[in-house]
């Protein structure tokens, strides 16, 4: 198996999940990797593990460098199955490491595994740990997005193991973004943040924070998903982007999300599409059953406005847009400006639910909008003018 000199003996021996299609609901078209890193010093050192299933690759790229019995110290920086899958087979290879984790990791590791006879080095913010040329410092990062949760940074290499921080589902034939098409490795580490992180965006905030204070100067950003960002222009580029998303900052954008049974909604979306325009607001339109939700959460990160749309079946929001609405609700997107439109037959008045939802994450928002059976001019003129008041709110 094939490792990657990340660099000065630094190496990649994650393994690539390319036929990884779907994450807690997240949709994963390109796969992913789950990263993990080797530190040849004088205490030998493992950063992160793998999924269970897929341990017997990343064993195979740590013993084509080193024996499992030279290996003093295993870091664990998140305890989530994707990560720590295969501690307790590493832990069979290794019984000497020591694992590296603060109290809430080594909580877990016991919640989760046998420890039995598993020998730990708690650390907390600040702490340093020595292995040789190399002084390895901690960084915790409580809910980002575990409470487990840490960064590690390497001074001598001047590497961010940054974990989940900064991470993409996004399996290549290279671990480096600057091998890949950077646009697309951006789409996906916004696509991360927006699906996984968005909740978290304080204690992302929270996370730049702390590293600017502990003084770390980053060369390369080694995660554990996705493309590795080395250079100051791709790091720069990264932390720029997350400080933008931790803001909660907005642009002069607007998502139009929906489904439509008889083209009712869809008809009325089109509209909405149509005023934005007209008042030179950049908008897209998403519809549910085409679109993923995971994917419309990209659209969301930064807009200011979200306009959902739902007809009425058997009593209820249509299942794709309920389905949305429910994992939206979770990721808590703030700093919006919602409005809610829908159609409805011989029962059932829904839309005052999505609002309640918006004013439940502290969104601005006007009354909703619905007609019957199907829009009639009037309707369009009506739902046009609902725009313009929220364009003005």
């Amino acid at each position: 198996m094939k490792t990657v000199n990340v660099k000065n003996e630094v190496y990649w021996v994650g393994v690539r999940d390319w036929n990884l299609r779907e994450f807690h609901g997240y949709s994963t078209p390109r796969g992913s990797t789950y990263n993990a890193y080797l530190i040849m010093d004088e205490k030998i050192t493992l950063v992160d593990g793998v999924k269970e299933y897929l341990s017997w690759e990343m064993i195979e790229r740590v013993k084509s460098i080193v024996d499992f019995s030279k290996i003093s110290y295993i870091v664990a920086n998140h305890i989530e199955m994707d990560h720590s899958g295969n501690i307790p087979e590493l832990m069979k290879l290794a019984p000497q490491a020591k694992i590296v984790t603060n109290n809430l990791g080594k909580k877990a590791l016991e919640e989760h595994f046998d420890t039995t006879g598993w020998k730990y080095e708690i650390v907390k913010s600040g702490d340093t740990l020595n292995i040789g040329k190399r002084s390895l410092k901690f960084m915790v990062t409580p809910m980002l997005h575990w409470p487990d949760s840490m960064m590690t940074y390497s001074d001598y290499d001047k590497i961010l193991f940054s974990n989940d921080g900064f991470g993409q589902h996004y399996a290549t034939g290279s671990i480096w973004a600057k091998d890949e098409p950077f646009d697309i490795v951006i789409e996906e580490a916004k696509k991360y943040y927006a699906n996984i992180l968005f909740p978290y965006s304080a204690q992302a905030n929270k996370a730049l924070y702390d590293a600017k204070n502990l003084g770390l100067n980053i060369d390369i950003i080694a995660n554990s998903h996705g493309c590795i960002f080395s250079g100051k222009k791709e790091v720069d580029t990264i932390i720029s982007l997350y400080q933008e998303w931790a803001n909660g900052e907005v642009k002069n954008r607007a998502v139009v999300v929906y489904d439509s049974m008889w083209n009712s909604t869809a008809k009325l979306a089109s509209k909405i599409v149509e005023e934005f325009e007209d008042n030179n607001v950049y908008v897209v339109k998403r519809c549910l059953s085409s679109t993923h939700y995971s994917q419309v959460m990209i659209d969301i990160l930064d807009a200011k406005y979200v306009v959902i749309g739902t007809p009425v079946l058997n009593d209820e929001i249509y299942p794709k847009v309920a389905e949305f609405l429910t994992y939206m609700k979770g990721l808590k997107p703030r700093n919006k400006v919602g409005f809610a439109f829908g159609s409805f037959g011989w029962s059932g008045k829904k839309v005052d639910e999505i609002t309640k939802i918006f004013e439940e994450l502290n969104w601005k928002t006007i009354p909703p909008f619905e007609e019957k059976y199907i829009p009639k001019e009037k309707d369009f003129s009506d739902i046009k003018e609902k725009i313009k008041k929220l364009i003005n709110l």
